[in-house]
């Protein structure tokens, strides 16, 4: 299994929609979409307004990443907008437990989110409620930054991890995903990979080829 999710980030939002038709028919498999609030992350990118204007561009699986303080205020509407996935972080303030049961319970699938220092045993009570595990490669909250040293033997040891789960659970990367990183990622276990800059930055359908093509 191998999932291309295009991060939205990266887009150029003054064409929004051609870059999203342009990505959907180069072959990417979702479209990524970071909401962040200025306090989980110091940095502000998108509300729930930028799903529904997704929604209405594409049939594409959205993939929703809450980089907030209170995922749970945002269930609802994201489950109304018809956001296919939702991911929170491991480390938001009271844990993630009742926003991922939440996430469940509106009919989404549920993931969750490590930051790059946080242990990888921190997922193993969540493992039953979750369906994707998003390994953090770089620090959350900018774009455009270098794939971490060391993060294709987390992958690898996540994978280990994940053999016990109850049920599969697809690792999914996001951060500094080009198609230099991209093989070492895939090899160390990560199904679907998130790619902003390596999708958006200059020909669309000549970089998903190339993301493609890498593996």
């Amino acid at each position: 299994m191998f999932e291309l999710c295009a991060s939205i980030l990266a887009a150029d939002f003054a064409h929004l929609s051609r870059d999203v038709q342009t990505a959907e028919a180069a072959g990417v498999d979702a479209f990524h979409i970071d909401i962040m609030d200025g306090h989980f992350v110091p940095a502000i990118s998108f509300g729930t307004g930028m799903v529904r204007t997704m929604r209405s561009l594409t049939h594409k699986p959205l993939d929703v990443h809450l980089m907030v303080d209170r995922p749970l205020d945002f269930v609802a509407e994201l489950a109304a907008l018809g956001a296919e996935r939702v991911s929170v972080h491991a480390e938001v303030p009271g844990g993630p437990g009742e926003a991922l049961a939440a996430i469940r319970a509106a009919g989404m699938q549920a993931g969750l989110v490590l930051n790059p220092e946080t242990p990888l045993e921190t997922a193993t009570p969540y493992l039953p409620q979750i369906g994707q595990l998003l390994l953090m490669t770089v620090q959350p909250g900018r774009g455009g930054q270098p794939y971490l040293p060391g993060s294709n033997a987390r992958i690898a040891a996540a994978k280990a991890m994940l053999a016990t789960a109850p049920h599969p659970v697809t690792i999914q990367v996001d951060g500094g995903i080009t198609a230099r990183t991209l093989p070492g990622a895939y090899q160390a276990g990560a199904g679907s990979v998130v790619s902003g800059s390596a999708v958006f930055a200059g020909p669309i359908a000549f970089n998903v080829r190339a993301l493609r093509y890498a593996i």
